[in-house]
């Protein structure tokens, strides 16, 4: 014992001191400690552990999507459908969406044969528009090459045969742009097919009338007016400061919103991230009426940077949003979508969504950016000019939607087209300019 003691003490007295706390780092030297992981980058970043714990979901996920192929999912959609839904919720693995998306609709029953070939015999009134906005749809995407864009196109003529009503407005090429790419199990590599294309018009067509997108696009879009003033009452009750920041900036919720909206959050957030979205759009039984939680849970993840932001910012930002942290957008978009599903729409709002939309040339919704007790811009918030007089624009460069935008009077905004340009309404002015955001 007398010989261990004496051996310990001179173990002791022989070994190097430890260096003080972070000594090693500050001389360059490894650590015996690996270094606390980081946090992603990103307004929607992850933490690690947050990660982890999704990727674990996302296994799990895989699994239950690859039983239920194996059962078929219209017959487990129709033995199980609120199972059905809370899975879609949590996104579908893209090997699964089409199938999932297709029994959601029930496309395959409403398809009518030989109709489509039908409708692409003729051109109307909107084919130079479609003509001009299908080479600017999914820029970022080379893939999406000429024979993609003539595939779109052909969806999209054939839809505004099959409804004139609604006709065409830009934002539609990107929502049957993917349903194209979805339709294809997400790769643009493989030629576009016919049957495929056909499934895309069929869906498009589904989602236009049983699940009344075309609210969205028709004349004076009475829809969308209905979900900017839904929001706006969502806003000033889960977002106070952030509404109040953006007031006092100039920066009208409507007005971005427009975007989002209109191409059901397309080219908007990472495109891993609307995929979950539209999971929960087209299969999680609650409709287009998700949108406004999701967005209120979306703003709700970066208003701590927003509220630090001048307007100029705010609108770099959502660029930002748009190509940010797209290698975690899936888990994220779940995320969002899980916690949406705890932010609900008053009765009020429910029931002014669901009214039958009218057939004449007025919504009695209240404007979004008035008062609830004024409405004397209604007017003018989305003109009755004929789309139609504008089939042949002067400069192709021009957005459908920023000619919308330039009579909104008395408005800071902005509307950003394909291609990058930033098309702005000055405050108090009608005149627009165009700027090349840096």
């Amino acid at each position: 014992a007398q010989g261990f003691r004496e051996a310990q003490a001179r173990s002791t007295l022989t070994r190097p001191r430890a260096p003080p706390p972070g000594a090693a780092h500050a001389r360059g030297l490894p650590t015996s400690r690996p270094a606390p992981p980081t946090r992603r980058r990103g307004p929607l970043a992850m933490s690690v552990a947050t990660q982890t714990v999704a990727e674990q979901r996302e296994e799990s996920r895989r699994q239950k999507w690859k039983a239920m192929a194996q059962q078929g999912i219209p017959a487990f959609l129709a033995e199980k459908p609120e199972v059905f839904r809370r899975r879609a919720r949590g996104g579908v693995p893209m090997e699964h969406r089409w199938q999932a998306w297709k029994a959601a609709m029930r496309v395959d029953s409403r398809a009518e044969p030989g109709k489509y070939q039908q409708l692409l015999q003729v051109d109307n009134e909107w084919t130079r528009l479609i003509e001009i906005d299908t080479p600017r749809t999914f820029p970022d995407i080379p893939l999406f090459d000429k024979e993609h864009q003539f595939s779109l196109l052909r969806v999209l003529k054939a839809f505004a045969n099959l409804e004139p009503a609604v006709g065409y407005c830009q934002g539609m090429n990107f929502v049957a742009g993917l349903l194209l790419f979805v339709a294809q199990n997400g790769d643009f590599r493989e030629s576009p097919r016919l049957e495929k294309e056909e499934e895309a018009f069929w869906m498009l067509t589904r989602l236009m009338t049983d699940g009344r997108l075309s609210g969205f696009y028709r004349r004076h879009f009475p829809l969308l007016r209905r979900y900017l003033w839904a929001f706006d009452q969502l806003a000033a009750k889960h977002l106070p400061e952030l509404k109040a920041h953006f007031a006092k900036e100039g920066v009208q919720h409507g007005v971005y919103l427009h975007q989002w909206f209109l191409t059901l959050f397309i080219n908007c957030v990472p495109m891993e991230m609307v995929l979950v979205f539209w999971d929960a759009i087209i299969c999680g039984g609650r409709g287009l009426e998700i949108m406004l939680p999701l967005t209120v849970a979306l703003l709700q993840a970066v208003q701590d940077q927003l509220l630090s932001l001048p307007f100029e910012d705010i609108v770099r930002f959502f660029k930002v949003i748009r190509t940010g942290d797209g290698a975690h957008g899936a888990m994220v978009g779940g995320l969002l979508v899980r916690r949406c599903l705890s932010i609900p729409l008053t009765a009020r709002i429910g029931e002014r969504l669901r009214a039958p939309l009218p057939e004449g040339e007025e919504d009695a919704c209240t404007s979004p950016w008035a008062s609830p007790s004024q409405d004397e811009d209604k007017e003018f918030i989305f003109s009755p000019v004929k789309r139609a007089e504008v089939s042949q624009p002067a400069d192709d460069r021009e957005s459908l939607l920023g000619g919308y935008l330039r009579q909104l009077p008395g408005v800071r905004s902005w509307w950003e087209d394909p291609r990058g340009s930033l098309h702005r309404v000055r405050l108090g002015s009608r005149s627009e300019e165009l700027k090349r955001d840096a």
